[in-house]
Order: structure tokens, then C-alpha cells, then sequence
């Protein structure tokens, strides 16, 4: 454990029950695949838990600090998922802290989530459940996920759903634990669309390499609002997150939605 700017936890057991993190989610996450050893995309994770600090206030750790603490975390395992959390640290009770508090930085390994398999159908439903504006927090990980869990208890309540789509002013922002897109196909011309969230929601890493690797070879991509009434509009949809990658989506609600053979050549790579 490091005393200085951090205290650092490699696979712990238990935390404190002092850790702010714990007591008041004052904090930051970020989840990470390990890919025949290789750490995908440290660089933009980096990026959005520094931003994360700079809006909730925090000593960032550098992209070297997290890099070796991910390696150690990590011991022999070629695939895997590393959870990193940063909270502000521990302290007594009440929501004060004194000037100066060391913040405590966890890396804690998971075993890799199974991939969906390739001939699955894959069903979503609108989520009862509307997120509330905070421009503030929007697009960051913070630890305050009270709106993911109610909707994650939702979900355990559907049969036969994978997962539910997140709706605020009923435009589409996300689904539980990812980003989401829509596509057109008209002939020739492809346009992918992007739901807006600059006023909640995440700003995903996957869903940022895919607009980026889209816009290099000249693809339109549009960022806009979504609503739940134009979904019967698009020919394609698919979620994207950095520990599954991408899964097309069959159906929502009544809409159902192809898995078409060149938007699937164009993306693979994104296909665990």
C-alpha cells in the first residue's frame, strides 16, 4: 500500500468500511477487457477517468500508475476483466474531509464475460425507468449507479429480454451497460446514428473507436436525438460495450431490426 497521492489495492479481499466510495459512491470506475494479455484501450480509459477527476475534484492517476497495477492485477491471466475504482478515501463520519486526503486506487481482476453467441436473438424492451438530467456527471463513470440498479432490477423481472433500453424525455440514450446505435441503408448509402448524450449517459470508449473508425473511411455518422417513436425507421441496430464488444440487436419492443451482411463486414473487428 502506498501512502502518498494513493493507497493502492491489488485484488483485495474486503475494503474499508470508511472508504467513501462505499459510504457516499464518491468516486470513479473504470472496466477494462485484457486480450491475449494485452490491455485494451488503456489510453481512452485513461483519458475519461481524468475527466472524471476533473469534475469530481480528484488527484489523477497516471497512465504508468494504472498500467503496472493492471499487470499486477492481472498475474498470469491472458483474458480477463480489470475493474479499476478510485475513491476519494476514507474518512470518518460525515460527508467532510480534511485537505489533503489520500485517495484510494483498487484494481480488481474478473474473469472475461462470455460472448453472445452468434446465432442468438437478441430482444430489448424500453426500459419503464427515465433517467434524470446532470449535465455535470453525463458521459463519466462515477460511482453513483443507483439509476443502473433500479433498472438492472427491472430487467431480472422480464423474460426473455437481454437487456432494456434507456430512454430521458423519451429520446434513446443507452441501454443497461451500453452504448447503442441505429443504422439506415438506402442502396449504396449507409448512415449510422449515434443517440446524444451530453446530458446523461455514458460516454462510452467502444462506441467512441467505432464513430472514430467509421468517420476514417468515410462513413456518415450522426450524433442526435433518438426518439422511442422512430425506431420502426432503422434497418440495423447494435449495442456496444468494452468488455463484450458489439452485439446486434434483433428486436425492440415491436421493432425488429436485420443483421445485415455489410454492416457486419464493415464492423467485425468490433466482434468478440
Amino acid at each position: 500500500m502506498n501512502h502518498s497521492k494513493f493507497n493502492i489495492f491489488i485484488n483485495p479481499k474486503n475494503i474499508s468500511i470508511h472508504d467513501r466510495g462505499f459510504n457516499y459512491g464518491d468516486g470513479l470506475f473504470e472496466t477494462i477487457l485484457i486480450k491475449d494479455s494485452k490491455i485494451k484501450y488503456l489510453i481512452d480509459h485513461t483519458k475519461r477517468l481524468h475527466a472524471g477527476c476533473k469534475i469530481l475534484k480528484l488527484n489523477r492517476p497516471s497512465s504508468d500508475l494504472l498500467k503496472k497495477n493492471i499487470k499486477k492485477a492481472i498475474g498470469k491471466k491472458t483474458n480477463c476483466v480489470i475493474k479499476i475504482i478510485l475513491t476519494r478515501g476514507s474518512s470518518t463520519f460525515g460527508y467532510k474531509f480534511t485537505n489533503g486526503i489520500s485517495h484510494n486506487l483498487y484494481f480488481i481482476k474478473h474473469d472475461k464475460i462470455s460472448a453472445v453467441k452468434k446465432n442468438r436473438v437478441v430482444k430489448l424492451k424500453i426500459s419503464n425507468y427515465n433517467i434524470y438530467e446532470n449535465s455535470d456527471l453525463a458521459k463519466i463513470k462515477h460511482l453513483n449507479r443507483i439509476d443502473q440498479c433500479l433498472i438492472a432490477s427491472e430487467l431480472n423481472n422480464q423474460k426473455n429480454m437481454d437487456d432494456l433500453v434507456v430512454t430521458y424525455n423519451n429520446n434513446v440514450i443507452e441501454t443497461l451497460s451500453s452504448n447503442i446505435f441505429f443504422v439506415k441503408i438506402n442502396k449504396s448509402n449507409i448512415i449510422f446514428y449515434s443517440p446524444k448524450i451530453a446530458k446523461c449517459g455514458i460516454d462510452g470508449i467502444i462506441k467512441n473507436q467505432i464513430i472514430k473508425f467509421l468517420k476514417n473511411n468515410k462513413y456518415k455518422v450522426l450524433e442526435k436525438d433518438i426518439s422511442i417513436k422512430t425506431l420502426k425507421n432503422y434497418d440495423v441496430s447494435f449495442k456496444v460495450n468494452s468488455v463484450q464488444g458489439l452485439v446486434f440487436i434483433d428486436q425492440i419492443e415491436n421493432n425488429k431490426f436485420s443483421k445485415d451482411h455489410i454492416i457486419y463486414n464493415i464492423l467485425k473487428d468490433f466482434i468478440y
